[in-house]
């Protein structure tokens, strides 16, 4: 008997594993068709061979995805629907059915459930939607004249403008061409978790892109525009904290992965700094974890090689922020490697890929352990060792 009770406290002590956990979804692609795992279930939803970009409805109902430049939406329960061809970004609004998406330079707005679409704003480059659901932040490019290039300006518009010019107002303008700073358009924009930030990447024309994108913050009100550092052009390497008003970023000038990408922290209103990435290591892919702790992919800086054998490979690492302190996470086989880590905050597990460059596998893991969650997810192209690992995955966690 009082084996047995030992045994009983002892489990109880155990953190909680995958098997238990099915407070998340993972859509995937393999095989180029979009997939959804939940609660140890895979079920296929397209048959294109052509699917990328996955991207969750608010309330995990329905699934956003590329069929080549074509636009698509899939009910979890296996409906789809081509929304529109040529589309060139789309985002779920953050309060409702509603999906915009940019075609022809052309902002419109689909209603999932009423099935009906509304256009918005023309000549629109970027957007994203307000917290709040009820407008957006839009970016008109700068243009070339023969006195050089324009200024990139930023407006609102409300969400049911419906191509009225005086629902649209202005919001900021970048600051001209010089030696530090070029613009031709923008990113996507992330607002803080008070609401009171805007991040975003200034990019400049494509090959000085491909080198360098100047990250910038802006008050929700336009105001006090700050440059505070240069990054490649990837959206998931920049991320405000879900508590305080603090950015992280890789940053790093080179189109090189392998090379100056460091892990760094800003604070606001202040712009206090702080860097994170030991010498000699390169820093990619991270996630906000539970207590103010990073999960990051880091890899041993290396010059380029051709030959992707030479080529390192990054594990997984914590980085606890208050203290200081890090720590490697994973260790995974010689010739894999660990990107892409994803925390899900009610079982306080991590999500993360696993690959070869050929193969890759979806990891999940809470402390110690670790095991294969969904087997032959699809590699996407990498440039100079940079995979965008959210054109394959996405987790929606409620």
């Amino acid at each position: 008997m009082r084996r047995f009770f030992l045994c009983f406290f002892m489990i109880l002590l155990l953190p909680s594993t995958v098997e238990s956990a099915s407070n998340f979804k993972v859509s995937f692609i393999r095989d180029g068709d979009v997939w959804v795992y939940e609660n140890g279930k895979e079920t296929k939803l397209s048959s294109t061979n052509e699917a990328s970009e996955p991207i969750w409805s608010k309330h995990g109902a329905y699934i956003a995805y590329k069929n080549g430049e074509s636009l698509m939406v899939a009910s979890v329960k296996g409906k789809q629907i081509e929304i529109e061809k040529d589309v060139q970004s789309y985002q779920w609004s953050p309060t409702g059915m509603e999906i915009a998406y940019i075609s022809n330079d052309i902002l419109t707005i689909y209603n999932v459930k009423q099935k009906k679409k509304s256009h918005v704003a023309l000549d629109v480059d970027q957007f994203s939607w307000f917290p709040d659901g009820k407008q957006f932040l839009i970016t008109e490019s700068a243009t070339l004249s023969p006195r050089g290039w324009g200024v990139v300006k930023l407006y609102t518009v409300e969400k049911n403008a419906n191509l009225d010019i005086k629902k649209v107002e202005p919001f900021a303008t970048l600051p001209h061409q010089s030696d530090s700073f070029f613009a031709y358009t923008t990113s996507e924009f992330k607002w803080s978790e008070n609401g009171h930030w805007i991040s975003f990447l200034a990019i400049p024309t494509a090959s000085m892109s491909a080198d360098g994108n100047t990250l910038c913050v802006i008050t929700s009100e336009g105001k006090a525009f700050q440059s505070i550092g240069t990054m490649l052009n990837v959206s998931n390497w920049f991320k405000w904290s879900p508590h305080q008003q603090e950015l992280a970023f890789i940053n790093g000038e080179g189109r090189i992965a392998t090379e100056n990408k460091t892990f760094t922290l800003k604070e606001m209103p202040v712009f206090k700094e702080h860097i994170f990435t030991p010498k000699g290591f390169a820093d990619w892919d991270f996630t906000w974890a539970a207590n103010k702790q990073i999960i990051i992919s880091r890899v041993q800086e290396a010059d380029w090689s051709n030959d992707a054998k030479k080529r390192p490979l990054p594990s997984l690492y914590t980085i606890n922020l208050a203290k200081n302190q890090q720590e490697k996470l994973t260790n995974p086989l010689k010739g894999w490697g660990d990107y892409a880590p994803t925390y899900i905050n009610q079982s306080k597990q991590t999500l993360w890929i696993r690959t070869n460059r050929k193969r890759a596998n979806i990891m999940a893991g809470s402390t110690k352990q670790e095991k294969i969650l969904i087997k032959d997810v699809d590699v996407p192209d990498n440039y100079y060792d940079l995979y965008r690992w959210n054109d394959v995955f996405t987790v929606y966690e409620p």
